[in-house]
């Protein structure tokens, strides 16, 4: 296992459990929060090499805990994927803003994060390639 850390922020247990399998076989250490509190807490006391956050959270969402972290000089440069349901033009518009990635929860969100992440700690392997939509 590798020194490196993934702190995912979903109340879906059950996805966050699916992700943790998925990501692990990468070699990263998987830490969670079921809330947008909590994980900027983790965040602060020692801040993780990617964070994935859902938007609908108990205790704050996932954009406005972005928000935070992209206007925290320390953490500005955390990459963030933003794992969501919703795709409305006023959350891709905030996620732009913020230079976070967008993916939509649905049946290819497990492998489109594992690629992005793949992709955004250098990680090699064969599913390195996120699609070119959830770019920046």
């Amino acid at each position: 296992m590798s020194d490196r850390q993934i702190l995912i922020a979903d109340d879906d247990i059950c996805l966050v459990r699916l992700l943790r399998i998925s990501l692990e076989t990468l070699g990263v250490k998987i830490l969670q929060a079921h809330d947008a509190m909590y994980a900027l807490t983790v965040i602060h006391k020692s801040p993780p090499d990617l964070v994935i956050l859902d938007v609908n959270m108990p205790a704050g969402d996932g954009l406005s805990a972005c928000e935070m972290l992209a206007s925290d000089r320390r953490l500005s440069r955390l990459p963030v994927i933003i794992l969501t349901g919703d795709s409305s033009e006023a959350t891709l518009a905030r996620c732009k803003k913020m230079r976070a990635y967008h993916v939509p929860k649905g049946p290819q969100a497990i492998k489109d994060v594992r690629g992005l992440v793949c992709q955004l700690l250098s990680i090699e392997g064969a599913d390195t390639v996120a699609p070119a939509r959830f770019h920046v």
